[in-house]
């Protein structure tokens, strides 16, 4: 049975982690995710799959992108693979993703309350 590969075994070393980092501390919590369109949080167990978010390469690495420069959730960019599926995309189809459970109340309050 192989081992899985590390990170740097993989081509996603010291920079892509720096980048990822970066991508983290200017996150907003509630974001919106480009493939699911569900709210993505910094606390992997605020996210529906209960993941640590995950750079990704809008142009994907399978097509020569170089550089991460969004966040999605773990599970969407393990769906998203390397961007051939693009057009089939939750956030466009509208089809949810079968294990998407977004906790509306973790999201809080949304609008001012009605007098």
């Amino acid at each position: 049975m192989a081992t899985a590969k590390s990170t740097t075994e993989r081509g996603l070393g010291w920079s892509h982690q720096k980048q990822r980092e970066r991508l983290i501390r200017s996150h907003v919590d509630g974001t919106a995710c480009w493939w699911c369109n569900a709210p993505m949080y910094r606390d992997a167990d605020r996210n529906f799959d209960r993941a640590a978010l995950n750079a990704d390469h809008s142009q994907a690495r399978a097509h020569g992108g170089t550089k991460a420069d969004r966040l999605l959730h773990g599970k969407c960019n393990k769906e998203r693979g390397d961007g051939s599926r693009d057009h089939l995309r939750p956030a466009v189809t509208g089809m949810p993703i079968a294990e998407a459970k977004v906790d509306l109340e973790a999201l809080g309050h949304r609008a001012m309350a009605w007098p």
